[in-house]
C-alpha cells in the first residue's frame, strides 16, 4: 500500500505493509507512475517514458508474509 503524508507543505510517499501498516520503504513519484491506455507520452522525472500499465502489487513485511 502507498501512504501519502503532507506536513508543512512537504510531501512524503512511503510503501507500507498491507496487513499491519508498518513502513517498508520510501518512494518517489517515479515509483508509482502508471500510464493509462492513451496517445499521451508520459515521462518520469528523468525523462524516461513510463511504460508501467498496472498499479503496484500488494506488499507485506517479513512478519506478515502472505
Amino acid at each position: 500500500m502507498i501512504r501519502l503524508e503532507i506536513r508543512n507543505g512537504v510531501q512524503k510517499l512511503t510503501e507500507i505493509c498491507d496487513c499491519c501498516k508498518c513502513h517498508l520503504k520510501d518512494l518517489t513519484t517515479n515509483d508509482i507512475l502508471v500510464k493509462k491506455a492513451s496517445d499521451l507520452t508520459i515521462k518520469d522525472s528523468t525523462g524516461k517514458e513510463v511504460t508501467r500499465t498496472t498499479p503496484r502489487e500488494k506488499c507485506y513485511c517479513d512478519h506478515c508474509e502472505h
